[in-house]
C-alpha cells in the first residue's frame, strides 16, 4: 500500500492509537485465550472418543461437560488406552460426561404479544402463523449455567453473563453471523433488550480474546466468522438510538477490525494491470481435525489418501477456514465443482478445497462496511475518545474504505456479466460462478461511484439471480452447482435471500437516481417476489411438519409436531427442507424466524399459499 507523505501520520498515528486501545480494553481474565483442553481440543482421548464414533453426530461429545475434575477424566481415559475397545469408550463417557447441552438453561421471556408488525399482515392464516411464530424467541432464549459443575469439573462453553438466542437443533450455543438476522428479527418483534444482550456479549467477547469467535465454545477458539458485529450495532442503534451502547461499540469494533487486519490481509495482483492491491480472505491456522466435526474431517483427510504431513495440515486447514465463512461447505471454495457418484459423504469434493486463495467478495464488501461506519462515527464524536484521536481515524477508515473500493472493482467486478465475483489466488482470475455472494456490495453499499450512476449496469445487475428464479419456484439458491454439500444447489438460506433481496430494493434506488426511464427493470417486483417465496417457503415447511392455527388452520392429519421452521430449504419444491452437509437439516430456527419477520414489516400484501399445491 503506497501513501502519500501527507497522509503517511495519519495512518501510522491511527494504528498506534488502535494498538493502544486494545491494550486499554484488554480483559484481567486469567481464562486461556486459545482451546488447550486435552477433552474439548486436542489429544488421545478427543481422537479416541471421536473416531469410536459413539454418536451420530461429532458435535455431541465435545457438548458434553464433565461429571468428574477434568484430571481424573485424564486419569480414567488413560486407564482404558487409546486401543479401547467400543463397550469400553462408551462406558467411560457414560462414567465421566453429562449429557450435551446440560450447561443450556431455558430463561423465562414474556414476549410482545401484539408488536406491531402483525398489523401490517392483512391474510387471517399469515397472521396466525407470526402470532405464533413470534412465541418462538421465548423457546429459543438461553444462559449458560454452569453452578452443577463440581470443583474441578469442565465444560466447552465460553461463558457469558447475559442471555442469548441460539438457532435451533444441535447449535447449543449462539452463533456468530447467524445472530445478526436473529437481532434483525428480535426488533421487528419488539424485543430490544433481548437484541442488546445478544450485542453486549459479542461486544465482550471481542474484548476479552480480541475477537469474536465463530461460537460461544472453547473448541471456536481458533476461528471467527463473517464479520457482522458492525452491522448488529448498526441495526440495533438506527432502531433504538442507543447511545451509551454505540459508544461502548466503536473502540472494541476497532480492536475487531484490527484482528482481521492483521491475520487475514493479502496482497492481491490484478491480472489485467499487474497492479497489487490489499484484499482480506479467510484465514485459519489448523493443522488437525475440527473438534465438533472431528470423524467427518478424519475421514476427509487421512482415511486412505496417503497424503504427507504437509498435505495434511493443508486440508486440515482450509476445512477450518471452510467453516469460518459461514458457507461451510459449497462449491466457491473447491477446485472440483462436481459430486463423485460413489462418495454420499462428499469426502472427495473436500479434498478439493482451496478456501485461502480464495479472496470472498462478501467479506471484503463487510469489511469495506465496517470502515465506512467506523469512519462516519469517529467523525460524528460518538466515542469518548479526544476529538483528534477520533477525527484522525475516522481519516484513516475514509481512506482504507475507498482503497478496497478501487481493490474490489479492479479485481472482482465484471463488466461481460455486470457482477461482483470472488477472486481466486490459484488461478489470479475471477471465480465467475453465480452465488448470491455477488449481492453484498449493493446490500451494504460498496458500489464504485461509475456503477452506482451507470442506468445499463445496474439494470443488469440481477440477471443471473433472475434467470435462477425463473427455472426454480422456490427461493434463491446458493450456487447453481449440485455437489451435494449443504451451501449448494438445490438449496437456499435465508441470510443470502434477505442480502438479495435487500439489494434489489437498494438497486432499485440508485435506477432512480439515474432518471433513466426503467419500465423494463422491475426489481421491487422482483424483490416482493422472492420475499414471497421465501414466506412461501418457510410457511409450508411449517405447516407440514405439524403446524396449526386454532379456528384458522387445522393441523395436518396424523402430525404429532407442532411446526417447524427449518434453517435452509429446497429451492425446486416450496416448503421442503433443505438437505446435505455434515449433519441433518435443522428446525427452530433463528435466522428463518429473523427474516421471516423482517419480511412481513418490510412488505405488504402477502397471501397464505395453498401448500398442497406450491
Amino acid at each position: 500500500m503506497r501513501l502519500t507523505s501527507s497522509l503517511k501520520p495519519v495512518l501510522w498515528t491511527s494504528l498506534a492509537i488502535l494498538s493502544v486501545a486494545n491494550a486499554e480494553s484488554k480483559s484481567d481474565s486469567d481464562s486461556n485465550l486459545t482451546c488447550d483442553s486435552p477433552i474439548y481440543c486436542s489429544g488421545d482421548l478427543l481422537k479416541t472418543v471421536q473416531l469410536a464414533k459413539i454418536y451420530p453426530d461429532s458435535k455431541t461429545f465435545v457438548d458434553m461437560p464433565t461429571k468428574n475434575p477434568s484430571d481424573q477424566v485424564v486419569s480414567a481415559f488413560n486407564a482404558i488406552g487409546v486401543n479401547a475397545s467400543h463397550d469400553a469408550i462408551q462406558k467411560f463417557v457414560t462414567d465421566n460426561f453429562w449429557e450435551a447441552g446440560k450447561e443450556l438453561q431455558p430463561v423465562t421471556l414474556k414476549v410482545t404479544e401484539n408488536p406491531k408488525v402483525l398489523d401490517k399482515i392483512d391474510d387471517a392464516t399469515l397472521k396466525g402463523w407470526a402470532s405464533d411464530l413470534n412465541h418462538y424467541w421465548a423457546n429459543l432464549t438461553f444462559e449458560f449455567n454452569t453452578t452443577f459443575l463440581c470443583d474441578g469439573c469442565v465444560s466447552s462453553t465460553l461463558p457469558v453473563s447475559r442471555r442469548f438466542v441460539v438457532p435451533g437443533g444441535r447449535f447449543r450455543e449462539f452463533y456468530y453471523w447467524d445472530s445478526y438476522f436473529v437481532i434483525v428479527g428480535l426488533l421487528v418483534s419488539e424485543l430490544p433488550e433481548v437484541a442488546k444482550d445478544m450485542i453486549d456479549n459479542f461486544l465482550d467477547f471481542v474484548d476479552h480474546y480480541g475477537f469474536l469467535p465463530n461460537g460461544a465454545r472453547i473448541y471456536y477458539l481458533n476461528r471467527s466468522q463473517p464479520p457482522f458485529l458492525t452491522q448488529m450495532v448498526k441495526v440495533y442503534y438506527e432502531s433504538t438510538k442507543d447511545e451509551e451502547l454505540l459508544s461502548r461499540a466503536i473502540p472494541i469494533l476497532d480492536k475487531e477490525y484490527q484482528f482481521w487486519q492483521s491475520n487475514t490481509s493479502v496482497e492481491v495482483k490484478d491480472p489485467k494491470t499487474g497492479q497489487s492491491y490489499n484484499l482480506n480472505h479467510y484465514n485459519v491456522e489448523n493443522k488437525s481435525p475440527r473438534p465438533e466435526s472431528y470423524y467427518e474431517d478424519y475421514q476427509t483427510v487421512q482415511n486412505g489418501t496417503g497424503y504427507n504431513q504437509t498435505q495434511i495440515e493443508s486440508l486440515y486447514a482450509d476445512l477450518a477456514t471452510g467453516a469460518e465463512t459461514g458457507w461451510d461447505y459449497c462449491a466457491r471454495w473447491t477446485r472440483n465443482k462436481e459430486a463423485a457418484s460413489d462418495d454420499p459423504n462428499s469426502y472427495q469434493i473436500l479434498r478439493t478445497l482451496d478456501t485461502r486463495n480464495v479472496i470472498p467478495v462478501d467479506l471484503n464488501s463487510l469489511l469495506w462496511s465496517m470502515e465506512s461506519n467506523l469512519a462516519e462515527w469517529h467523525a460524528s464524536k460518538k466515542t469518548k475518545r479526544a476529538e483528534k484521536v477520533s477525527g484522525n481515524l475516522s481519516k484513516w477508515y475514509q481512506r482504507k474504505a475507498k482503497e478496497r473500493l478501487e481493490a474490489m472493482e479492479a479485481v472482482m467486478w465484471n463488466e461481460e456479466h455486470n457482477s461482483f465475483y470472488d477472486f481466486n489466488l490459484s488461478s489470479s482470475a475471477q471465480n465467475v460462478d453465480f452465488t448470491p455472494a455477488g449481492y453484498y456490495p449493493f446490500w451494504l453499499g460498496a458500489v464504485p461511484e461509475d456503477i452506482a450512476k451507470n442506468y445499463t449496469i445496474l439494470s443488469h445487475v440481477f440477471d443471473e439471480g433472475n434467470k435462477t428464479l425463473n427455472e426454480y419456484p422456490g427461493i434463491l439458491t446458493s450456487s447453481l452447482h449440485n455437489t451435494t454439500l449443504q451451501w449448494d444447489l438445490p438449496n437456499g438460506w435465508p441470510p443470502l435471500n434477505y442480502i438479495a433481496i435487500q439489494a434489489m430494493v437498494n438497486v432499485d434506488k440508485l435506477i432512480q437516481k439515474t432518471k433513466k426511464k426503467a419500465d423494463s427493470v422491475d426489481l421491487l417486483g422482483l424483490a416482493k417476489d422472492l420475499a414471497t417465496r421465501f414466506v412461501s417457503s418457510a410457511f409450508c415447511g411449517w405447516y407440514e411438519t405439524g403446524g396449526s392455527i386454532p379456528g384458522i388452520l387445522a393441523q395436518l392429519p396424523n402430525e404429532t409436531d407442532t411446526g417447524h421452521m427449518f434453517e435452509k430449504f429446497n429451492v425446486e419444491n416450496i416448503g421442503v427442507a433443505g438437505s446435505g452437509g455434515e449433519y441433518t437439516v435443522q428446525a427452530g430456527f433463528g435466522w428463518t424466524n429473523g427474516v421471516t419477520f423482517w419480511a412481513f414489516d418490510t412488505f405488504e400484501g402477502f397471501v397464505a399459499p395453498n401448500c398442497t399445491t406450491t
